[in-house]
């Protein structure tokens, strides 16, 4: 690969060579009292209150600028990072006089000595030439640290010059580059004026590991730094996403309910045929993908909706329509002007976003609106007998009975919380009749398995009217009772009465 990708000497050369130029800007201040030890900081209870300038620019070398503002570097957070070069040193609660030798024989010791009340840290030897000593080892081992975390990175990092030459690249993208041969692994091509692109790359064919990468390209000077990271997984998510939804997309088309799925910013993102056929709408305008409130606008000009009575508070409430159907409780029904019905239903989908089905129904509401006349015309025919009629599942529950029914037992069995049953039938005409085991047998008869047959029986009313009673048993183990009362032959009794 050539020198170019050395990066540990030429950066080593340059920041020890700047940090030697600025410690030596003021042989006199990093001499402190000139003596042969350079006195950096002075400490009072374990705390920091003074530094010389060269502790301060050991504190640079240890916690390099630019830092947060308002940060606060003590002799605690010093003392840590000194103790790479000094392991004996003791943390800040516990800093006492002594004399702390460094783990490279080549660097001077630390002294800790005491000064009136406070406590003073120095470096034994020539006050500049100590603390520069100290202060390139740190910026050495920075530099290493530095180089080995980027030659070691499991993402390319690369560097390049004004005519795109590469200047430095770490040990995965020399790995990539050997793949490709002579082209370039991961091709860039920063924008002029631009200071910052990123774009996909494809890795060259037999290279281990990721296959796609996405590559930030920074402007550096004349040159430019590039990062590439593994997106592997990204691009299989990704397809496994265009995958499912040409699956969803496929078994959509052949559902009669027409399907529109919206997302969280209430684009349309999904569309079916159904959709198109129920409403007329062009698909090429639906693939435009357009938001809620002008897919409802083309559903109006379609009049493929009911019109709104104030069309401008319809819009505004949109939301609270959206907001009903993420909470799958919305659902209208469009009775159109063509005759046609449908129903429109709002699903909650997975991260905000939102499916409404529509449906037509008119087949539906039809077989409905016959249902309920067949009932009501039903209804009215039994409602024309005189006499009383009352019919009962096979379970026992009253499932309809006539006008002639209510009048003779003065009761509305709709007007009942629960349903009416047998048992509150009979009991109820127990207590408006005289006593007869007939009620005890007729409960048994309409709840009762098997083979059945009709049968009549009589019994009086309290007033002593007869009223003469039918027992059929009818389709799916219903029963049929019909009431007959004999108003006439009380008349006659009572005529007769009257004579005597």
């Amino acid at each position: 690969m050539g020198p170019g990708y050395s990066l540990g000497g030429v950066a080593a050369a340059l920041g020890l060579g700047t940090l030697a130029a600025w410690l030596r800007r003021d042989g006199t201040a990093l001499s402190g009292d000139g003596g042969t030890e350079a006195p950096l900081y002075l400490l009072r209870g374990g705390r920091m209150f003074d530094a010389c300038e060269a502790g301060e620019t050991l504190i640079d070398c240890l916690f390099p600028p630019p830092r947060p503002d308002g940060t606060d570097i003590g002799w605690e957070a010093v003392a840590g990072r000194l103790r790479t070069l000094y392991p004996s040193l003791p943390a800040a609660g516990d800093a006492a006089p002594g004399r702390h030798a460094a783990a490279d024989a080549d660097l001077p010791d630390l002294v800790l000595a005491c000064a009136g009340p406070s406590l003073r840290v120095s470096l034994a030897g020539p006050g500049a030439e100590a603390a520069l000593r100290v202060a390139l080892a740190l910026r050495t081992r920075a530099v290493d640290r530095l180089a080995g975390l980027l030659a070691d990175a499991p993402c390319p990092v690369w560097e390049t010059d004004a005519a795109g030459r590469v200047t430095y690249a770490n040990a995965r993208y020399q790995a990539l580059a050997r793949a490709a041969g002579d082209a370039a692994p991961l091709p860039v091509d920063l924008t002029p004026g631009s200071d910052s692109e990123s774009h996909r790359a494809e890795a060259p064919a037999g290279a281990a590991g990721d296959r796609w990468f996405e590559v930030v390209s920074r402007r550096n000077g004349e040159g430019a730094r590039h990062y590439a990271i593994g997106i592997d997984a990204v691009v299989r998510a990704e397809a496994a996403q265009r995958n499912f939804v040409q699956t969803l997309s496929k078994t959509f088309s052949y559902l009669p309910t027409g399907l529109a799925i919206f997302d969280r910013n209430q684009r349309l993102v999904l569309f079916n045929p159904a959709l198109v056929d129920l409403t007329g709408l062009p698909p090429e305008r639906l693939s435009t993908r357009p938001n809620l409130m002008t897919f409802f606008d083309l559903l109006r000009e379609k009049r493929v909706m009911p019109e709104p009575r104030d069309y401008g508070t319809w819009r505004a409430d949109l939301s609270r329509l959206v907001a009903a159907a993420r909470d799958d409780r919305y659902s209208e029904t469009w009775p159109l002007s063509n005759g046609l019905t449908y129903r429109l239903t709002g699903r909650p989908h997975p991260d905000g976003a939102v499916a409404f089905l529509l449906e037509d129904i008119s087949d539906e509401v039809t077989l409905s609106r016959r249902f309920r006349n067949e009932l009501e015309l039903g209804q009215s025919v039994i409602d024309a007998f005189d006499d009383a009629v009352a019919v009962f599942t096979a379970t026992g529950a009253l499932a309809l009975c006539n006008a002639g029914y209510r009048r003779l037992w003065d009761t509305d069995p709709e007007a009942l919380v629960a349903d009416a049953t047998i048992v509150d039938a009979t009991r109820h005409w127990q207590h408006m009749c005289r006593p007869t085991p007939v009620w005890g047998e007729l409960r048994d008869y309409v709840t009762g398995f098997g083979e059945r047959a009709g049968w009549d029986a009589d019994v009086a009313l309290a007033d002593g009217t007869p009223v003469h009673c039918r027992i059929e048993p009818i389709h799916a183990g219903a029963t049929l009772v019909r009431f007959v009362p004999d108003w006439q032959g009380v008349q006659r009794q009572e005529r007769g009465v009257r004579r005597a």
